[in-house]
């Protein structure tokens, strides 16, 4: 034992003599040599329960925990010896031959070490515990700190949005302002000049009425029969009242104010992920429209091919192929194929027989369809157009909604203020909510086909428009929407012609995100359609002299 600077040793606890330290008995807490061990500790009553370890095993300088004054909880006369592993409890000599006799008996000394390593492995779950609750503290900080910051951006907005509606309404206000003003001047100008004539008329009729009165006052027959017979002459002649049509001053009629013209607050996961199930290869070598019939089948349109192929492992096989020109197609929720053959009329081909049909689908009225979409109500909705595909565009553009029986439900061509709403209606998708997404064409020329989103509400009303994200989309990389679908999270995708750059909108029309899937998908994908079992299939156009690839994808 060390005491100041220098070393005390150690004698054998029994023959106080020895210094050899060879052993200690942990239940008598005593150190012993070789030779006590073997004569004398035996000797003790209990001995052979004791337990007697190699000072190697504790350390001649270990300080040891005293276990010699615990008494027993049962015989308060008695102290504790050993350790009951059976009943987990300390007992004494007593306990033992009453109720623990034959139980797994230990010295104190392992009993300890048993309840030291639960001690312990209980702490190592309180500090496990600990560290997730701070973990959970600094992210629920950094949660508070992000949404805080949120909170700052989206009061930020509200505040632009009130000063721009601000802006944009007395901009507005004064545009009608101006616009009655110019009404009333045109009004004033055209009041006062017609008083002015009617005035003159007057004038000359009342100097015309003073001669005649003169006349008829001078009893002067000379005067009567020749001044006089000019007098009646002129008269007798018809004058024409003015009868100006005045343009009257128009009534103010007030615009409904709601969530859709202010803004709204909604609660939009950008979190978002696509993940392939299968990849197919098909027969074709560009797949322009596709669209899902029957469960494990699709039907899948080349430039002059429609094909139906049915899903067999990871392979596609052709049941159905016809030549026949396809400007969009849908699927009915009977499975049967709607088709734009050119024209008012939508074609319809049997997904039991084969058969190619005209349908019940004809919106006439001298248009012709571009786009055709079926509505989760089993309803059809469709972009049409009168005239030439110009742009600007000289004749009618029109969604027509179209109910189960073909009558027409709704027509949306115009805004509130009367403009026409749409160039070139190219792609129509239906949110669960009823909101129409039309992808408007708004250009056409040897660089791109310039586009954009348009949001409608069931009423007509343009929620939202969309023209392009400024870190995709710039003058040289215009936005060119070509293909639009709603997914199962009744979120709404819009992919860009010649690119893998797919738009993800909310229900309302707002941004949600955009990315890049030609880490997915080998060829730009250039249409898709959402199956009954919820998967997404995409159709790619492939490179020269390749065929076309089909991806069953999930997106959530």
């Amino acid at each position: 034992m060390a005491c100041g600077g220098g070393q005390v040793s150690v004698s054998c606890s029994l023959c106080e003599e020895n210094t050899k330290i060879e052993w200690k008995c942990l239940n008598c807490d005593m150190l012993m040599c070789e030779k006590c061990k073997e004569k004398i500790h035996v000797k003790f009553k209990f001995a052979k329960d004791h337990k007697v370890v190699s000072i190697q095993e504790v350390g001649l300088h270990a300080e040891e925990v005293d276990f010699s004054s615990i008494s027993c909880q049962n015989h308060l006369k008695q102290t504790c010896f050993m350790f009951c592993k059976s009943c987990d409890c300390l007992v004494c000599p007593l306990c033992i031959s009453e109720t623990h006799n034959g139980h797994g008996l230990v010295a104190i000394k392992e009993g300890y070490e048993i309840h030291t390593n639960k001690l312990k492995s209980g702490q190592k779950n309180i500090k496990t515990k600990i560290d997730e609750l701070k973990k959970r503290k600094a992210e629920v900080k950094d949660i508070e700190s992000s949404e805080h910051s949120r909170l700052e951006n989206v009061m930020k907005k509200i505040e632009t949005q009130k000063n721009e509606l601000k802006k944009e309404v007395d901009k507005h206000i004064e545009k009608l302002k101006f616009e009655v003003m110019k009404r009333w001047e045109a009004l004033h100008q055209t009041t006062k000049k017609e008083e002015n004539e009617v005035t003159l008329l007057i004038g000359s009729l009342e100097s015309q009425n003073s001669e005649v009165e003169d006349i008829i006052q001078s009893n002067d027959g000379k005067r009567v029969f020749v001044d006089g017979l000019g007098l009646v002459q002129s008269m007798e002649e018809i004058i024409t009242l003015p009868g100006t049509k005045f343009d009257s001053i128009p009534i103010f009629l007030p615009g409904e104010i709601n969530a859709y013209n202010i803004g709204s607050l909604q609660n939009v996961s950008i979190k978002g992920e696509i993940k392939i199930i299968k990849e197919f290869c098909s027969k074709i070598s560009s797949i322009r429209h596709i669209a899902a019939g029957f469960e494990g089948t699709l039907w899948i349109k080349d430039k002059n091919v429609l094909q139906k192929v049915k899903i067999e492992g990871s392979k596609l096989k052709v049941i159905y192929q016809i030549e026949v020109e396809v400007l969009g197609m849908a699927c009915t929720q009977s499975k049967d194929l709607l088709f734009i053959p050119g024209g008012s009329l939508l074609k319809q081909i049997s997904g039991q027989t084969g058969e190619v049909t005209d349908s019940i689908y004809d919106v006439k009225q001298g248009l012709r369809i571009s786009a055709v979409h079926v509505n989760p109500d089993g309803k059809v909705t469709v972009g049409a157009y009168s005239g030439d595909l110009v742009y600007p565009a000289n004749g009618r553009r029109v969604v027509v909604v179209l109910d189960r029986n073909g009558k027409q439900e709704n027509i949306y061509e115009f805004d509130r203020h009367g403009n026409p709403i749409f160039t070139h209606i190219r792609n129509i998708t239906i949110t669960k909510n009823g909101n129409i997404c039309v992808l408007d064409r708004l250009s056409e020329d040897d660089i791109a086909l310039v586009g954009r989103v348009v949001i409608l509400n069931r009423n007509g009303d343009v929620l939202n428009t969309f023209s392009g994200h400024p870190e995709v989309n710039t003058d040289k990389k215009p936005f060119e929407p070509y293909r639009a679908f709603t997914t199962d999270s009744d979120n709404i995708v819009v992919s860009n012609l010649a690119s893998s750059i797919l738009y993800f909108f909310n229900s309302s029309g707002n941004l949600i995100r955009w990315c890049d899937i030609s880490k997915f998908v080998v060829f730009i994908p250039s249409a898709f359609c959402v199956a009954d079992s919820r998967h997404t299939f995409i159709g790619c156009a492939a490179a020269e002299g390749n065929k076309a690839q089909i991806y069953e994808v999930k997106i959530s």
